[in-house]
């Protein structure tokens, strides 16, 4: 009976699953839209909950998860061979999942365990995404990690590609050794229409060239000062105190340095659209430091809430927005502002 019971949830739960897969391919945009307003209320939500860090850290967390799911579910089905190596791929996804879900485990932790636990989960995290960065970077070849590790999926150009992938197909067939496509004579085109165009060969040619570039030693340089950043953070933190000046001005250092031969090596050589997206999010992310300890807690705070007082009293409907902003800005500079984390 139990055996009956469990074979037909499994299987009402398979058809509900392949029906959500074919739902999701046949509606990327409706399923956008509806992630698109779950991630607005998360953060609208934002200040509703008290003192309750872990149900706004969950919420938050949440649509950031379900995006990725959503992805993965809509790369299975549309794509029937992976177009990077399975272990590749997996590293990616652990690494996304912990980037979405690190400040929820770290107020968890200080939850259940206090401070001490706090710190312990804080270091074990650290710890897993450098090691996983670095097998990314020394055995795969990645040229810049990216953050997250497994961009949201542009599901328009994906969409787009695949269908141009299997018009190619219909039309002719791939060689195993060599790649090329090779057009079909069965599946053609009337002769009035045919365009006698070479076949487009797998749209994912040039990456993998680009990927079997040899690197550049100060590229390797570069990403690893990066990736290791946040135990050198660490490291500093232990052997001084939390809002000490020389976490700060390590991490800044590193970062600057990191931006620095990157910048020399662009010269040199070509970045891909994505590893230029993930370099100019690093230069921005250098605003943030006027909000990390200490430079937030003797300079920026007093500046910051002096500007929010001028834009409360001078723009219309202002008050509301400072207010706001000056409620949860507290709450967002102890808890995302780490220098490891972010």
């Amino acid at each position: 009976m139990n055996a009956n019971t469990n074979a037909s949830a499994n299987s009402l739960l398979n058809n509900l699953l392949t029906s959500y897969k074919k739902w999701i391919v046949a509606n990327p945009q409706l399923l956008s839209d509806i992630e698109s307003t779950v991630k607005c209320l998360s953060y609208f939500g934002f200040g509703h909950f008290g003192n309750s860090s872990l149900a706004v850290e969950l919420i938050y967390s949440m649509p950031n998860l379900i995006v990725l799911c959503n992805d993965l579910l809509m790369y299975s089905c549309r794509c029937k061979q992976p177009k990077i190596p399975q272990f590749e791929s997996k590293i990616k996804i652990w690494l996304t999942v912990v980037e979405y879900t690190e400040t929820l485990l770290e107020v968890s932790a200080e939850k259940l365990w206090g401070t001490v636990g706090k710190w312990l989960i804080i270091v074990v995290v650290q710890l897993f995404k450098t090691i996983l960065k670095l097998l990314l970077l020394h055995f795969y070849k990645e040229r810049v990690i990216k953050s997250p590790a497994t961009p949201p999926l542009n599901r328009e150009k994906f969409n787009k590609d695949i269908e141009n992938e299997e018009g190619n197909l219909k039309e002719g067939f791939v060689l195993k050794r060599s790649g090329i496509v090779v057009r079909s004579v069965k599946h053609s085109a009337p002769p009035q229409v045919r365009t006698w165009k070479a076949l487009s060969p797998d749209i994912n040619k040039n990456e993998k060239s680009a990927k079997n570039q040899n690197f550049d030693r100060n590229l390797m340089l570069a990403e690893n000062l990066y990736v290791i950043k946040p135990l050198l953070h660490l490291g500093s933190m232990y052997m001084t105190d939390e809002k000490h000046w020389y976490p700060w001005t390590l991490s800044f250092i590193v970062d600057v340095v990191s931006l620095n031969i990157f910048a020399r090596c662009a010269l040199q050589t070509i970045f891909s659209k994505e590893d230029e997206e993930e370099l100019v999010r690093r230069r921005l992310s250098l605003l943030l430091y006027i909000l990390r300890s200490p430079f937030y807690d003797k300079y920026s705070r007093t500046k910051i809430n002096a500007l929010l007082d001028t834009i409360s009293a001078s723009v219309p409907l202002g008050k509301a927005l400072t207010n706001a902003v000056k409620k949860s800005l507290p709450y967002m500079q102890n808890t995302y502002f780490y220098m490891w984390s972010r």
